[in-house]
């Protein structure tokens, strides 16, 4: 142990630029917490990674100012295929993505370019990520740094580092969170000799090597390629990308290797994503030779002119597939003992890995980093609390148990799918198949969700020693809608999302007050509720006055009246004509989330967990003094 430093020169140092790190970074800023990220690599690496933004952590990035940069990282996803041996072969099994199953409002799925694969390539999430915590003032990153040393005091960690000219340097700072993958110094050097943390096996054991590669493909022409049989079949280019290439995501299972594969990134940049499970791999084999070999078979057809003749055997052409990055990787599914000790904490790969017929890894980092983020933004904040380490820890102890809880869910999506890519058809895989269709066309015919997507859907509902109050209705996920908001002294309604609407509040926290707008009884409620949260004794930083957003239940066609506070109402639909509506969209699934009429003051987290809701005031009061003696 080191000696107290003070004053810190930031309050949170992350270890790693990838969208973890980047990600905690400008959910710190949100709170004016500020941070420095100290990234290893100059450049943003090329290495094929996780093509996946999905579910929640797609919702958070999109308020984070992913949303209107979407079009330009990536393509929305439609349907998850499974097919026997090869995607030539009708699926087997289908799971659709277009509806609103998360209701979210947005796109469930996006296929996007992590990296910047090159100049001539669209910006990927990950390098707009990058222009966002540029553009911060909170928030900054170093790039081409190497930390090699940490020291812990009473107050914060001092870290070691040489800089992007070998020159050592160090930072002090109040927090120290490891977001560097699973072989990055913070755990395998600090955290595992000092505290005993590991990566251990998490609900299925899974241990194997993929060859995994990212393609460019190019469009053959007739001109480029006269001699392709193709053009005598009635193909264009666009068609010729289709049948070999196709749309969405695609698993194959055996016989043959299984196979995940599909494009990514934004449509005109045409990327492919192709890996396959090499369980006899050892490193004195040729991975681009086996791959050829591989995707060969795939890329092949038996095409019929259309003036006769027996069908033509035609492979697309190679030289119209640039391969930007072949390798293999060694893939299995781990998470920590430990989330955190003192005051260095794991997120993203530092904290758990998946296998790669899931697509969660990026997704449950990026939740690691939301979560993280307000607690941290409370700890740092709230001053009394950040004293107390048994506050400290309880704090964080809860956002872990969190974390096992989604951490968990996602294996299990990626256990299903790894079922159906890695199983060889059987008579009772089959019979299970048929009747998941069954069930889930049920289910979802009534508005219900099924297995993962169910988990997804609630929030934390069932963690114990998560970070919200059960006998209070804590736990539940907030609901995505369009909502028409009316800001303090402005005249003009503003159509947005949900999300938006309520982290508009400067507090950590937001109390969310369902009452209509038109009520002398709402005014006078309002009047005491304000007293109650002058008496709460909760530091104003995490929740006031100021943290009040009201959102008025009713189907009222009238103006929304100003306030002393932002209103807001669903929008109706009318006003969401060339807005990114979801088929299976219900407007009304924010209240009945809530519980309908049982939700009068509903304490909200960022992450839109519900701390707490209550019908009356007394209720409100009840959660307000639980939140204070745990965040004092």
């Amino acid at each position: 142990m080191g000696i107290s430093c003070s004053p810190m020169d930031t309050d949170v140092v992350i270890v790693g630029g990838g969208p973890s790190g980047l990600t905690l970074g400008l959910a710190l800023a949100r709170h004016e917490v500020k941070s420095i990220i100290l990234e290893k690599e100059q450049n943003i690496t090329q290495d094929p990674r996780g093509v996946v933004l999905t579910g929640d952590a797609l919702r958070s990035l999109w308020t984070l100012g992913l949303g209107k940069h979407v079009s330009s990282i990536g393509q929305e996803l439609h349907s998850l295929n499974f097919h026997t041996t090869t995607h030539q072969n009708e699926p087997f099994f289908t799971t659709k993505l277009d509806s609103d199953l998360l209701e979210h409002a947005l796109p469930s799925t996006i296929l996007q370019s992590q990296p910047r694969l090159g100049s001539s390539l669209t910006n990927g999430a990950e390098y707009v990520l990058r222009q966002l915590v540029a553009s911060s003032k909170h928030c900054t990153l170093q790039s081409g740094c190497e930390v090699v040393g940490r020291d812990e005091h009473a107050d914060g960690v001092t870290i070691h580092y040489l800089d992007s000219n070998k020159t050592p340097r160090q930072i002090q700072a109040a927090w120290l969170v490891g977001a560097d993958g699973k072989r990055g110094i913070v755990r395998k050097h600090f955290l595992e000799p000092s505290a005993g943390v590991r990566q251990e096996s998490g609900i299925f054991e899974y241990d194997g090597t993929w060859i995994a590669a990212n393609l460019k493909i190019t469009l053959p022409t007739p001109k480029s390629h006269p001699d392709l049989p193709l053009w005598a079949a009635g193909h264009d280019p666009q068609s010729v990308y289709d049948l070999f290439w196709p749309e969405n995501w695609h698993f194959c299972r055996p016989p043959g290797k299984p196979v995940a594969c599909g494009r990514f990134g934004p449509p005109g940049d045409r990327l492919w994503r192709h890996e396959f499970a090499v369980p006899e791999w050892n490193d004195s084999m040729d991975a681009s030779a086996m791959f050829w070999e591989h995707l060969t078979p795939l890329i092949t057809r038996k095409i019929r002119p259309l003036h006769g003749g027996g069908p033509v055997e035609v492979t697309f052409p190679r030289d119209c597939i640039e391969v930007l990055r072949c390798r293999p990787f060694r893939f299995n599914h781990r998470v920590v003992n430990k989330w955190f000790a003192e005051r260095t904490i794991l997120i993203g790969d530092a904290a758990h890995v998946f296998p790669p017929f899931g697509g969660q890894g990026v997704a449950c980092g990026v939740q690691d980093a939301v979560g993280l983020a307000w607690r941290l933004a409370v700890l740092t904040k709230a001053g009394s609390l950040a004293h107390s380490r048994t506050r400290r820890d309880s704090l964080l102890q809860a956002w872990a148990h969190e974390r096992r809880m989604g951490t968990d869910n996602s294996a299990r999506l990626t256990q299903l799918n790894g079922e159906l890519c890695n199983k060889q058809a059987s008579l009772s895989l089959s019979v299970q198949l048929v009747a998941l269709r069954i069930v889930q066309d049920f289910l979802w015919a009534l508005g219900m969700r099924l297995g993962p997507f169910a988990a997804e859907s609630q929030g934390y509902r069932g963690c114990v020693g998560g970070g919200f109050t059960t006998e209070h209705g804590g736990g539940i996920k907030l609901g995505q809608v369009y909502v028409q908001t009316c800001l303090p002294d402005t005249p003009t309604l503003r159509v947005e999302l949900s999300d938006e609407a309520l982290r508009r509040v400067p507090t950590i926290l937001t109390l969310l007050v369902v009452a209509p707008t038109q009520s002398s009884e709402t005014e006078k409620e309002l009047v005491a509720l304000l007293q109650v949260l002058r008496q709460s004794g909760i530091d104003p930083a995490v929740l006031s006055e100021h943290s009040i957003v009201q959102f008025d239940p009713s189907n009222s066609s009238d103006q929304l009246s100003a306030s002393r506070w932002p209103v807001c109402r669903i929008a109706p639909a009318d006003l969401l004509v060339g807005y990114p509506v979801r088929p299976g969209y219900n407007s009304s699934q924010f209240m009945r989330r809530l519980g309908d009429s049982r939700a009068r003051y509903v304490i909200v987290r960022p992450d839109n967990i519900v701390i707490a809701r209550s019908r009356h005031l007394q209720g409100l009061k009840a959660s307000l003094d639980e939140l204070a003696r745990s965040f004092s």
